[in-house]
């Protein structure tokens, strides 16, 4: 497997495993917060607009945790591989 899709599948990881973690804080948040646990949104008693309300909460967290977990991933990515790279000119350099 090449380095760049290990790396890309590494950052990728990250950032689905930042969505899934955001998804569960909110679930968590909301029971602390109201007592009970989220509603179902396909639940018919639930509100349309409850349903669309917590939809968009819960997605946009999800997103927001996923570029951020993307982000720091190659972030990661960019210092192991410079670091691998003054390796590289440091060892031609030594005699």
């Amino acid at each position: 497997m090449r380095e760049d899709r290990l790396w890309s599948l590494l950052s990728t990881g990250v950032a689905i495993a930042a969505g899934v973690t955001a998804r569960k804080c909110a679930v968590k948040a909301y029971e602390r917060q109201m007592g009970k646990p989220p509603m179902n949104p396909d639940d018919p008693d639930v509100k349309w607009r409850d349903a669309l309300m917590w939809g968009a909460a819960t997605g946009m967290l999800a997103g927001v945790a996923r570029v951020v977990g993307r982000r720091a991933g190659q972030e990661a990515v960019r210092r192991a591989r410079g670091t691998s790279r003054a390796r590289k000119v440091l060892d031609k350099l030594e005699p």
